[in-house]
């Protein structure tokens, strides 16, 4: 995995200096790499990051957000190369994951097979779960890490991450709602839903919206499978909510639209990486821990269609 990436690294030189010229140089590379480079990223992010100016370019607002998560990232990944680097005499070990359904096929799997590449002797268990099985076997420690969305707060669990990743409305290409920039909740549950089950912590975030805004909730159908959520919207059943890295697959094949809530609690969600409190924890559960925020931030990095 190359954490570093060529984007990365070309993007913030041209930012610095404010000049693909001045950048290539910097760089020793030729400018039309450079200026290659650059224009793919446009492309990800899919706004302009530079205005072409005769003299050098001009940073536009996206590129001064992506600025600051770059280097926030770059400092992330200082971070996990000093774990990593205390690692590298470590043969064996095992961890054991706990997680919702959501993360597993996108975000996990990736994490485990990145981890195991490195370091061939550890093994895993990872387990699918609702968020009650999870934070039962983090209690009794049955688990080492666990992951759900919107963890409630609990004191005999301690925060590893957060990993934002707001509520949206998820639908197919051709339900009415598909082009609306952005929602009301109240525009959306007067269409047909899908929702997870009460256990589940988006059921959980959008019962207490929908109390809290004196809406009425009416699902044709509540189902403990995010794959059957993902279904009734993709085949036209209607509307279901879903955060975006359990859709990321979907969204970048355009078999799904996911569309902003305009909504305080659901903006400010995120998959919650939980483990037991005041646990010290193995040198191997805390650096794939890292490694868990370095994949979710490639993943933040990525072009999420909205």
């Amino acid at each position: 995995m190359q954490l570093e990436s060529t984007l990365i690294r070309y993007f913030r030189e041209v930012y610095r200096l404010k000049s693909i010229r001045h950048a290539s140089s910097s760089l020793n590379v030729a400018p039309s790499a450079v200026s290659r480079q650059i224009s793919r990223l446009e492309q990800m992010v899919g706004v302009p990051l530079f205005e072409r100016l005769p003299r050098g370019v001009a940073p536009t607002e996206a590129a001064d957000t992506l600025a600051r998560f770059s280097r926030n990232f770059l400092l992330d990944v200082e971070r996990l190369r000093g774990e990593i680097d205390s690692l590298r005499g470590l043969q064996r070990g095992h961890i054991r994951i706990m997680a919702n359904e959501g993360l597993v096929d996108y975000l996990l799997t990736r994490t485990v097979v990145s981890f195991h590449k490195r370091f061939p002797g550890i093994t895993y268990e990872l387990e699918v779960a609702g968020t009650s099985a999870i934070t039962r076997s983090l209690h009794d420690g049955t688990g080492d890490i666990g992951l759900v969305f919107n963890a409630e707060a609990d004191e005999l669990l301690s925060f590893a991450a957060h990993i934002h990743d707001p509520l949206c409305a998820v639908v197919a290409p051709g339900h009415p709602l598909a082009r609306a920039p952005s929602l009301d909740l109240s525009e959306v549950v007067g269409h047909t839903l899908a929702v997870p089950e009460k256990t589940f912590g988006i059921r959980r975030l959008i019962d207490s919206a929908v109390s809290a805004r004196r809406l009425h909730l009416s699902p044709t159908l509540e189902t403990n499978s995010i794959a059957a959520l993902k279904g009734f919207a993709r085949y036209g059943g209607g509307v279901t909510f879903l955060p975006t890295l359990p859709t990321l697959q979907e969204l970048e094949s355009c078999a799904l639209v996911s569309i902003p809530i305009v909504e305080d609690s659901f903006q400010r969600a995120s998959h919650d990486v939980c483990v037991m409190a005041g646990r010290r924890l193995p040198l191997a559960v805390s650096a794939f821990v890292d490694m868990l925020k370095v994949e979710a931030d490639r993943a933040s990095a990525s072009d999420r269609p909205h």
